[in-house]
């Protein structure tokens, strides 16, 4: 046995270890952005969808709370597909099953952001600050009202 390493085995090393560097390098500068990715995700779909329109700060951290605990959103399919598209965003663009799960997904979570805020209620959303107010019970009838 050899003392030494094959120059091909020592370049295989140093890239292992650069390599095992740089995903702890971005691992460690990621993690808080990992830790709330869905979060940050509710919070980049209502605005990406409504540009121009002034967002109460307070109030949208308050619907994103609201969101995070719903039934819908503690699915382990939706935290996949939340996780796919903040992470590796080529995933749903090219498969129609993802795809179609993060559109549903969006549209739900723009319309509970617009039924439970004033934005239908004022004359011109682009001139008033949206506020949100609460999740919207359309139905008082406890069996078909799910958190």
């Amino acid at each position: 046995m050899s003392k030494h390493f094959s120059s091909g085995r020592r370049k295989l090393l140093i890239a292992g270890g650069a390599s095992a560097l740089a995903l702890g390098v971005f691992g460690a500068a990621s993690w808080s952005t990992i830790k709330n990715y869905r979060a940050s995700w509710i919070e980049r779909v209502v605005r990406e969808h409504l540009p121009g329109i002034d967002l109460d700060a307070a109030s949208l951290q308050t619907f994103i709370n609201d969101m995070l605990v719903s039934e819908r959103m503690q699915k382990k399919e939706v935290k996949a597909t939340v996780f796919a598209d903040r992470f590796i965003p080529w995933l749903p663009a090219h498969i129609a099953k993802a795809r179609h799960g993060l559109e549903g997904l969006e549209r739900h979570v723009l319309t509970e952001y617009l039924i439970g805020s004033n934005f239908f209620r004022v004359p011109d959303p682009k001139s008033e600050t949206i506020v949100y107010g609460g999740r919207v019970v359309a139905c008082s009838n406890p069996f078909t009202y799910t958190v």
